[in-house]
């Protein structure tokens, strides 16, 4: 196992792209194809998953990441050690970001990106995932921070957290539905609707949480559909198929014209879904914790 194959190994990882690392690496696409599929077969797994139009790392490529950038960090270490050097110290950093689908995050990348401009030696390693996975993952190291739903996190004595987006439920509505004229919708009006939602592996929270609300109101929610995002969710809603639950942080103002229904927010419900930044107390790396605290200052700012 070759140093410059680990290296080959970060670079995709965090580019997430071939062609992105063969460029910043000056090598070409079929040359660092050929080593890594070298490196997996020499480790006997699959460290990345490849889809027509993605890349990610598997679970053993995660794995495998932490401790490639352990010894990196380590050979960079002996190669500096009796330098005199200023920058002897600006071995690159990688922080696993992970954050939630759907949402509309742009703060999030503006910070990260004006963080990163203030600290060239760190790399983000972002990744999309369910709120279940993103709480868990902070507790296993699969992430250095999340941008999550609190309520995943209300128990959790280990976490450090910070709010980071306001965010709260609202109903999506075909434009020829009555429901679409009025002002104010409280989850009684819902009664006899019948609803289009989430898979409940891809947000357990939202649908357990409609279905119990409807049932503190008398009734139980007539699902027709179930979709794996928003996009699916909010098509159908424009044809007409049902009404559909989202969160007003997935809605970045142009969803009723792009889908041509009408959006409401839901009077008298939980105010208990922000979206908020955390990371592990016991994770001591400084610069995560330098991050964590200029998105806490900065959150508010955007």
């Amino acid at each position: 196992m070759k140093l410059s194959t680990l290296n080959y190994f970060v670079a995709v990882a965090t580019e997430k792209s071939f062609t992105k690392a063969s460029e910043k690496l000056f090598i070409s696409q079929p040359t660092l194809s050929r080593r890594i599929q070298e490196l997996e077969t020499e480790l006997g797994v699959t460290l990345f998953i490849r889809q027509s139009h993605s890349l990610k790392l598997s679970r053993e490529g995660e794995r495998f990441l932490i401790e490639t950038t352990d010894v990196l960090e380590r050979v960079d270490h002996l190669a500096h050690m009796f330098d005199q050097q200023a920058n002897a110290g600006q071995t690159a950093v990688i922080l696993k970001i992970g954050y939630l689908p759907n949402f509309n995050l742009g703060h999030m990348y503006k910070l990260l990106d004006r963080f990163k401009a203030e600290h060239t030696n760190v790399q983000f390693l972002m990744n999309q995932d369910i709120p279940l996975n993103l709480a868990d993952g902070l507790d296993d190291g699969r992430y250095d921070l999340v941008f999550g739903l609190t309520s995943y996190f209300k128990t959790n004595k280990n976490i450090k957290k910070s709010l980071f987006m306001k965010n709260h439920l609202q109903i999506a509505i075909p434009i020829q539905h009555p429901l679409s004229q009025q002002q104010n919708i409280v989850f009684a009006d819902l009664k006899q609707e019948t609803f289009i939602l989430l898979e409940r592996q891809q947000s357990p929270v939202i649908v357990d949480y409609v279905i119990n609300q409807g049932l503190k109101n008398g009734f139980n929610l007539k699902a027709n559909y179930y979709v794996k995002d928003l996009d699916e969710g909010l098509s159908m809603v424009s044809m007409g198929k049902g009404l559909a639950f989202l969160y007003s942080g997935m809605n970045d103002g142009t969803l009723e014209e792009k889908y041509h229904i009408k959006i409401s927010d839901l009077e008298n419900v939980g105010r208990d879904q922000d979206i908020i930044s955390a990371i592990n107390k016991s994770n001591d790396n400084k610069l995560l914790q330098e991050l964590f605290a200029f998105i806490k200052r900065n959150s508010s700012k955007l």
